[in-house]
């Protein structure tokens, strides 16, 4: 190799050296300056953050409460307080009527109360009445107790509701006895005592074509003082079932219900031959049968409400944040 192509080979080997040394000075520069950026524009978001929430602290009409969240709870639970109201109202009236005549009330368990159509209205519509006042005053005056209050009663109706409905669908067998056992002899016995729960008895015998509650079916009437099949028993009802169980409970002439139709019913041997005249199987059995078939809406239905209720405390438990946010604000100054 001659000096001049020496002198050529090291020229150029120092101007690559210089133009990646400017390449990469360059390349710092310009990560230098993007770093520089980044922070001016973190730093500038920081600012205008800080403004906004200065601005936020001494703007007299900014608050955190949303009007939507509270006034939709307001309304919602307007209407569902109304309806409380009514049937209380309700359960008052029918239950004066039922015992303007001082008759005693005797409720022992659960059961009785279900079954005493009057008080069972109070109850519930006290219940729908406390739940929808705590909720509707407590988002209109922004009463943190009251919206507390309103969430556990939410919750609680809804915990209820999740373990009777996972009872009824993992042992249906079970759910179904327990069900017979409970309803088979008091409203059997107590059908001539109360009138509401005489005409809702009537009603479901003729709706669903049944007679009695349980397996027995018409049988179950005989644990009815009135209708028990005794030589001892005095009423002129003995061995008859209710009207609602007759087949055909109206007189074609005159159209007018045969109170009679179902008389000695409970002496005829021949099932066979009863079953022309009347219904023969338990209630519980009926209307299980009607209701499958419809398994799944009413299943939709049960989770429409689980999802409502679930909702509402979503709002409540949203509008109780935002009022202390508002009260923080409020003693932070």
């Amino acid at each position: 190799m001659t000096r001049s192509q020496t002198a050529v080979s090291s020229s150029l080997s120092h101007h690559g050296r210089q133009s990646s040394s400017n390449a990469n000075s360059r390349h710092h520069r310009s990560t230098s300056n993007n770093n520089n950026n980044r922070r001016h524009q973190h730093s500038h978001m920081n600012t205008l953050r800080l403004a906004q929430l200065l601005q936020f602290q001494y703007d007299e009409n900014f608050t955190f409460i949303s009007p939507y969240i509270k006034y939709f709870l307001f309304f919602f639970n307007l209407i569902v307080w109304l309806f409380g109201c009514l049937l209380v109202g309700l359960g008052a009236w029918s239950f004066l009527e039922e015992y303007s005549d001082n008759t005693a009330i005797h409720i022992r368990t659960v059961i009785d109360l279900l079954l005493n159509i009057s008080l069972f209205i109070i109850v519930f519509g006290s219940i729908v009445f406390i739940m929808s006042f705590t909720g509707c005053i407590g988002a209109l005056r922004e009463n943190l107790f009251l919206l507390r209050l309103y969430s556990l009663i939410l919750l609680l109706m809804f915990i209820a509701e999740t373990v009777l409905s996972a009872i009824a669908i993992l042992f249906p067998n079970s759910f179904l006895n327990l069900v017979k056992e409970a309803f088979s002899n008091e409203p059997i016995i107590k059908y001539r005592d109360d009138s509401n729960l005489q005409n809702i008895i009537d009603l479901v015998q003729t709706e669903f074509q049944c007679c009695g509650v349980s397996d027995k079916g018409y049988k179950d009437w005989s644990k009815n003082i009135y209708f028990e099949c005794l030589d001892t028993n005095p009423s002129r009802e003995r061995c008859a079932v209710p009207y609602s169980c007759c087949r055909n409970s109206r007189n074609l002439d005159s159209g007018l219900i045969n109170n009679e139709c179902g008389f000695n019913m409970q002496n005829i041997s021949s099932v066979v031959e009863v079953n022309k005249d009347i219904y023969t199987r338990g209630c519980i059995e009926a209307i299980t049968e009607k209701i499958a078939p419809h398994i799944s809406v009413l299943a939709y239905v049960c989770i429409v409400i689980a999802i409502i209720q679930l909702f509402l405390m979503f709002l409540a438990r949203s509008l109780q944040g935002q009022i202390s946010a508002q009260l923080s604000r409020w003693n932070g100054r």
